[in-house]
Protein backbone atom coordinates (compact mmCIF):
# COMPACT_ATOMS: atom_id res chain seq x y z
CA UNK A 1 0.00 0.00 0.00
CA UNK A 2 1.24 3.35 -0.38
CA UNK A 3 1.36 5.93 2.04
CA UNK A 4 2.43 9.25 2.67
CA UNK A 5 6.00 9.80 3.17
CA UNK A 6 5.65 11.50 6.93
CA UNK A 7 1.79 10.40 7.72
CA UNK A 8 1.16 13.63 9.71
CA UNK A 9 -1.43 14.82 7.58
CA UNK A 10 -3.49 11.42 6.68
CA UNK A 11 -6.78 10.38 8.18
CA UNK A 12 -7.74 6.79 8.71
CA UNK A 13 -11.60 6.84 9.21
CA UNK A 14 -12.63 2.90 10.97
CA UNK A 15 -16.16 2.04 9.97
CA UNK A 16 -16.17 4.21 7.03
CA UNK A 17 -19.73 2.88 5.55
CA UNK A 18 -21.24 3.73 8.70
CA UNK A 19 -24.31 6.85 9.14
CA UNK A 20 -21.94 9.10 10.69
CA UNK A 21 -18.71 8.47 8.38
CA UNK A 22 -20.75 8.92 5.42
CA UNK A 23 -21.17 12.34 6.15
CA UNK A 24 -17.61 13.04 8.16
CA UNK A 25 -15.74 11.14 5.01
CA UNK A 26 -16.33 14.45 2.59
CA UNK A 27 -14.82 17.03 4.80
CA UNK A 28 -12.01 15.20 5.18
CA UNK A 29 -10.65 14.92 1.57
CA UNK A 30 -7.92 17.40 0.66
CA UNK A 31 -6.44 17.89 3.87
CA UNK A 32 -4.11 15.20 3.38
CA UNK A 33 -4.43 11.33 2.41
CA UNK A 34 -7.60 9.67 3.61
CA UNK A 35 -7.89 5.64 4.39
CA UNK A 36 -11.09 4.40 5.25
CA UNK A 37 -12.00 0.94 5.88
CA UNK A 38 -14.73 -1.18 5.34
CA UNK A 39 -16.03 -5.06 5.35
CA UNK A 40 -14.93 -7.40 3.28
CA UNK A 41 -17.02 -8.19 0.51
CA UNK A 42 -18.95 -4.76 0.59
CA UNK A 43 -19.74 -2.16 -1.74
CA UNK A 44 -18.28 1.26 0.16
CA UNK A 45 -20.12 4.14 -1.03
CA UNK A 46 -18.41 6.13 -3.92
CA UNK A 47 -16.25 9.19 -1.64
CA UNK A 48 -13.55 10.52 -4.45
CA UNK A 49 -10.23 10.58 -2.74
CA UNK A 50 -11.17 7.97 -0.14
CA UNK A 51 -8.57 4.66 -0.47
CA UNK A 52 -10.62 2.12 0.95
CA UNK A 53 -8.97 -1.05 3.33
CA UNK A 54 -11.41 -4.03 3.30
CA UNK A 55 -11.12 -6.26 6.12
CA UNK A 56 -13.24 -7.73 9.03
CA UNK A 57 -13.20 -5.58 12.59
CA UNK A 58 -14.00 -8.76 14.53
CA UNK A 59 -10.86 -10.66 13.08
CA UNK A 60 -7.58 -11.47 14.98
CA UNK A 61 -5.77 -8.26 14.29
CA UNK A 62 -8.18 -6.25 12.04
CA UNK A 63 -5.24 -3.71 11.80
CA UNK A 64 -2.91 -5.56 9.55
CA UNK A 65 -3.30 -4.25 6.19
CA UNK A 66 -3.93 -0.46 7.59
CA UNK A 67 -1.38 2.68 6.48
CA UNK A 68 2.34 2.54 8.10
CA UNK A 69 2.07 5.48 8.99
CA UNK A 70 -1.02 7.57 10.06
CA UNK A 71 -1.43 10.97 11.98
CA UNK A 72 -5.53 11.20 12.74
CA UNK A 73 -7.43 7.87 13.33
CA UNK A 74 -11.20 8.42 13.66
CA UNK A 75 -13.16 5.43 15.11
CA UNK A 76 -16.70 5.11 13.38
CA UNK A 77 -17.77 1.47 13.43
CA UNK A 78 -20.39 0.55 14.88
CA UNK A 79 -21.79 -3.24 15.56
CA UNK A 80 -25.00 -4.30 13.64
CA UNK A 81 -26.68 -6.25 16.59
CA UNK A 82 -26.33 -3.31 18.88
CA UNK A 83 -30.00 -4.23 20.43
CA UNK A 84 -29.40 -7.89 20.24
CA UNK A 85 -28.60 -9.08 23.68
CA UNK A 86 -27.44 -11.13 24.75
CA UNK A 87 -27.34 -13.12 20.94
CA UNK A 88 -25.30 -9.99 19.45
CA UNK A 89 -23.07 -9.79 22.68
CA UNK A 90 -20.00 -10.99 20.95
CA UNK A 91 -20.42 -9.07 17.72
CA UNK A 92 -21.41 -5.78 19.98
CA UNK A 93 -17.56 -6.31 22.26
CA UNK A 94 -16.02 -7.08 19.21
CA UNK A 95 -16.01 -3.53 17.38
CA UNK A 96 -16.92 -1.87 19.74
CA UNK A 97 -14.56 -2.99 22.96
CA UNK A 98 -11.58 -5.30 21.13
CA UNK A 99 -11.25 -3.47 17.57
CA UNK A 100 -11.36 -0.40 19.47
CA UNK A 101 -8.40 -1.61 21.14
CA UNK A 102 -6.32 -2.92 18.31
CA UNK A 103 -6.99 0.55 17.09
CA UNK A 104 -5.72 2.76 19.45
CA UNK A 105 -2.52 0.29 19.83
CA UNK A 106 -2.29 0.54 15.65
CA UNK A 107 -2.91 4.63 16.02
CA UNK A 108 0.37 4.67 18.75
CA UNK A 109 2.77 2.57 16.78
CA UNK A 110 1.32 4.33 13.75
CA UNK A 111 2.59 7.83 15.42
CA UNK A 112 -0.58 9.32 15.34
CA UNK A 113 -1.06 12.78 16.64
CA UNK A 114 -4.63 11.63 18.08
CA UNK A 115 -7.14 9.25 18.32
CA UNK A 116 -11.07 10.78 18.01
CA UNK A 117 -13.82 7.78 19.10
CA UNK A 118 -17.70 8.24 18.85
CA UNK A 119 -19.23 7.48 21.91
CA UNK A 120 -22.74 7.38 22.99
CA UNK A 121 -24.95 9.85 25.89
CA UNK A 122 -25.87 6.29 26.84
CA UNK A 123 -23.11 5.81 28.60
CA UNK A 124 -24.50 8.54 30.97
CA UNK A 125 -28.26 6.71 31.57
CA UNK A 126 -31.58 8.62 32.63
CA UNK A 127 -30.80 11.80 34.40
CA UNK A 128 -33.04 14.87 35.71
CA UNK A 129 -30.93 17.56 34.06
CA UNK A 130 -28.59 17.67 31.42
CA UNK A 131 -25.38 15.86 31.91
CA UNK A 132 -22.10 17.52 31.68
CA UNK A 133 -19.15 15.24 30.94
CA UNK A 134 -17.59 15.96 34.47
CA UNK A 135 -20.79 14.22 35.84
CA UNK A 136 -20.14 11.01 37.27
CA UNK A 137 -21.19 7.99 35.80
CA UNK A 138 -23.29 5.52 37.66
CA UNK A 139 -20.78 1.91 37.12
CA UNK A 140 -23.08 0.50 40.05
CA UNK A 141 -26.13 -0.57 38.57
CA UNK A 142 -26.69 -2.74 35.32
CA UNK A 143 -26.62 -0.91 32.20
CA UNK A 144 -27.70 -1.88 28.31
CA UNK A 145 -24.52 -4.00 27.12
CA UNK A 146 -24.21 -1.05 24.02
CA UNK A 147 -23.67 1.23 26.10
CA UNK A 148 -21.93 -0.52 28.82
CA UNK A 149 -19.28 -1.45 25.54
CA UNK A 150 -19.32 1.98 24.68
CA UNK A 151 -18.38 3.11 28.27
CA UNK A 152 -15.44 -0.12 28.61
CA UNK A 153 -14.18 1.32 25.18
CA UNK A 154 -13.83 5.12 26.67
CA UNK A 155 -11.86 3.30 29.59
CA UNK A 156 -9.65 2.00 27.85
CA UNK A 157 -8.99 4.65 25.54
CA UNK A 158 -8.49 7.11 28.63
CA UNK A 159 -5.01 5.09 29.33
CA UNK A 160 -3.70 5.88 25.84
CA UNK A 161 -4.20 9.86 26.67
CA UNK A 162 -0.91 10.27 27.96
CA UNK A 163 0.26 8.84 24.60
CA UNK A 164 -1.26 10.73 22.11
CA UNK A 165 -4.75 12.92 22.20
CA UNK A 166 -7.82 11.47 22.62
CA UNK A 167 -11.00 12.74 22.08
CA UNK A 168 -14.51 11.05 23.01
CA UNK A 169 -17.13 12.48 21.84
CA UNK A 170 -20.88 11.30 23.01
CA UNK A 171 -23.61 11.69 20.60
CA UNK A 172 -26.95 12.12 21.64
CA UNK A 173 -29.53 11.04 19.24
CA UNK A 174 -27.81 11.65 15.93
CA UNK A 175 -30.58 11.58 13.22
CA UNK A 176 -30.07 12.29 9.04
CA UNK A 177 -29.89 10.56 5.78
CA UNK A 178 -28.88 7.18 5.82
CA UNK A 179 -29.55 6.44 9.47
CA UNK A 180 -30.48 2.62 10.15
CA UNK A 181 -33.85 2.54 10.13
CA UNK A 182 -33.90 0.84 13.52
CA UNK A 183 -33.08 4.24 15.50
CA UNK A 184 -35.24 6.43 17.34
CA UNK A 185 -36.01 9.08 14.92
CA UNK A 186 -36.20 6.98 11.89
CA UNK A 187 -38.46 4.53 14.28
CA UNK A 188 -40.73 8.05 14.47
CA UNK A 189 -40.90 8.94 10.88
CA UNK A 190 -42.30 5.83 10.12
CA UNK A 191 -44.92 5.51 12.99
CA UNK A 192 -46.15 9.40 11.75
CA UNK A 193 -46.28 8.38 8.16
CA UNK A 194 -47.83 5.04 8.59
CA UNK A 195 -50.45 6.46 11.12
CA UNK A 196 -49.04 4.10 14.19
CA UNK A 197 -49.13 5.80 17.51
CA UNK A 198 -46.01 7.02 19.20
CA UNK A 199 -46.02 5.69 22.99
CA UNK A 200 -45.34 8.88 25.29
CA UNK A 201 -44.09 7.48 29.10
CA UNK A 202 -46.80 10.29 30.53
CA UNK A 203 -47.89 13.22 29.33
CA UNK A 204 -45.21 13.97 26.56
CA UNK A 205 -42.86 11.23 27.14
CA UNK A 206 -38.68 10.63 27.27
CA UNK A 207 -36.89 14.31 26.89
CA UNK A 208 -33.57 14.51 24.68
CA UNK A 209 -31.73 17.11 22.48
CA UNK A 210 -31.49 15.11 18.98
CA UNK A 211 -28.47 16.58 16.74
CA UNK A 212 -28.06 16.63 12.84
CA UNK A 213 -25.29 14.17 11.59
CA UNK A 214 -24.42 17.16 9.66
CA UNK A 215 -23.39 18.77 13.41
CA UNK A 216 -21.86 16.15 14.10
CA UNK A 217 -19.46 15.54 11.20
CA UNK A 218 -18.65 19.31 12.05
CA UNK A 219 -17.95 18.19 15.49
CA UNK A 220 -15.13 15.46 14.26
CA UNK A 221 -13.47 17.73 11.64
CA UNK A 222 -13.14 20.48 14.49
CA UNK A 223 -11.55 18.61 16.99
CA UNK A 224 -9.48 16.85 14.81
CA UNK A 225 -7.74 20.15 15.03
CA UNK A 226 -7.63 19.91 18.78
CA UNK A 227 -4.09 19.58 20.58
CA UNK A 228 -5.40 18.20 23.84
CA UNK A 229 -7.43 15.12 25.46
CA UNK A 230 -11.01 16.01 26.30
CA UNK A 231 -14.55 14.59 25.87
CA UNK A 232 -16.96 16.16 24.78
CA UNK A 233 -20.81 15.83 24.24
CA UNK A 234 -22.37 16.04 21.21
CA UNK A 235 -26.12 17.27 21.00
CA UNK A 236 -28.43 19.84 19.10
CA UNK A 237 -29.73 22.96 20.38
CA UNK A 238 -33.22 22.39 21.56
CA UNK A 239 -34.47 19.92 24.62
CA UNK A 240 -37.64 18.71 22.99
CA UNK A 241 -39.94 16.16 24.09
CA UNK A 242 -41.19 12.63 22.20
CA UNK A 243 -44.61 14.53 21.55
CA UNK A 244 -42.72 17.45 20.29
CA UNK A 245 -40.29 15.44 18.04
CA UNK A 246 -44.00 13.43 16.62
CA UNK A 247 -45.20 16.57 15.75
CA UNK A 248 -42.28 18.44 14.00
CA UNK A 249 -41.63 15.75 11.85
CA UNK A 250 -45.70 15.52 11.28
CA UNK A 251 -45.12 19.45 9.90
CA UNK A 252 -42.45 18.30 7.49
CA UNK A 253 -43.87 15.12 6.41
CA UNK A 254 -47.62 16.75 6.05
CA UNK A 255 -49.30 14.14 8.12
CA UNK A 256 -50.54 14.32 12.11
CA UNK A 257 -48.90 12.19 13.98
CA UNK A 258 -51.24 9.80 16.73
CA UNK A 259 -50.30 9.36 20.37
CA UNK A 260 -50.75 7.27 23.29
CA UNK A 261 -50.10 7.99 26.56
CA UNK A 262 -48.80 4.51 29.04
CA UNK A 263 -48.07 5.09 33.01
CA UNK A 264 -44.72 5.77 33.68
CA UNK A 265 -42.04 8.89 34.64
CA UNK A 266 -40.63 10.23 31.48
CA UNK A 267 -36.72 9.96 30.93
CA UNK A 268 -34.09 13.13 30.01
CA UNK A 269 -31.22 11.98 28.29
CA UNK A 270 -30.01 15.93 27.39
CA UNK A 271 -26.45 16.84 26.54
CA UNK A 272 -24.68 20.49 27.80
CA UNK A 273 -22.85 21.31 24.89
CA UNK A 274 -20.89 24.22 26.74
CA UNK A 275 -17.63 22.46 26.94
CA UNK A 276 -17.37 21.37 22.83
CA UNK A 277 -18.11 25.46 22.36
CA UNK A 278 -15.04 26.67 24.68
CA UNK A 279 -12.59 24.16 23.05
CA UNK A 280 -13.50 24.80 19.01
CA UNK A 281 -15.83 28.14 19.09
CA UNK A 282 -18.87 26.22 18.04
CA UNK A 283 -21.44 24.15 18.78
CA UNK A 284 -24.14 22.22 17.51
CA UNK A 285 -26.78 24.54 15.60
CA UNK A 286 -29.21 23.10 13.67
CA UNK A 287 -32.97 22.79 14.81
CA UNK A 288 -34.83 20.15 14.43
CA UNK A 289 -37.26 21.16 11.93
CA UNK A 290 -34.14 22.45 9.73
CA UNK A 291 -32.52 18.76 10.43
CA UNK A 292 -35.64 17.06 9.38
CA UNK A 293 -36.54 19.14 5.79
CA UNK A 294 -32.96 18.25 4.35
CA UNK A 295 -33.55 14.98 5.15
CA UNK A 296 -36.79 14.16 4.45
CA UNK A 297 -37.36 16.27 1.14
CA UNK A 298 -39.29 15.32 -1.13
CA UNK A 299 -37.54 12.98 -3.58
CA UNK A 300 -34.91 12.16 -0.65
CA UNK A 301 -33.73 9.01 0.22
CA UNK A 302 -36.18 8.82 3.36
CA UNK A 303 -39.65 10.18 1.71
CA UNK A 304 -40.03 6.50 0.09
CA UNK A 305 -40.41 5.18 3.63
CA UNK A 306 -36.75 3.74 3.96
Amino acid sequence: MTNAASGENSVLVVGGASFVASHTLPRLIGAGEVYSTCRHGASPPPTAGVEWIPGNLAGSDPTENWPRRCGTVIYLAQSRAWRRFPEGAADVFDVNVRAVFHAAEYARRAGAARFIFASSGSVYGPGAAPFLERDRLDVTGPKPFYSAAKLAAELLLGSYAGLLHVVILRLFVPYGEGESPDMLIPQLVRRVREGEPIQLDGEDGLQVNPVAVGDVAEAIDRCRRLQTSATFNVAGPQVLTLRQIGQAIGAVVGREPRFEQRPGSAQMLVGDTAALREATGWAPSTSLADGLRAWLRPGGPASSGS
